[in-house]
């Protein structure tokens, strides 16, 4: 016997308080639904961008056009350019000029 008393606490104080750590298991698997997720979706919009960027390429083809003011075939040889039906045809013409 001590001069206090005897000890009266509850036991639940006297124990060392846990630090709450992140990794419980709601967090685990929360962290893991959301890994799972965002890898799904980040692959289905690089395999859809990749595809657009491969048939763009694909369909990307010159278009020739006619240069309305050559008038001659002259000129139109001059500049590098070929006469055809009366016409000289620009066939390096891109479609996003």
């Amino acid at each position: 016997m001590s001069l206090a008393g005897i000890e009266n606490r509850s036991k639940k104080l006297q124990s060392p308080k846990v630090v709450n750590s992140f990794w419980t298991p709601t967090n685990r698997i929360f962290v893991l639904g959301a890994f799972i997720i965002l890898s799904s979706s980040s692959f289905v919009i690089l395999s859809s961008l990749i595809s657009a960027i491969i048939s763009f390429s694909a369909n990307y083809s010159e278009n020739p056009t006619s240069i309305p003011w050559i008038s001659n075939q002259s000129q139109c040889r001059h500049s590098g350019r070929h006469w055809d039906g009366n016409r000289c045809w620009d066939d390096e013409h891109s479609p996003m000029f």
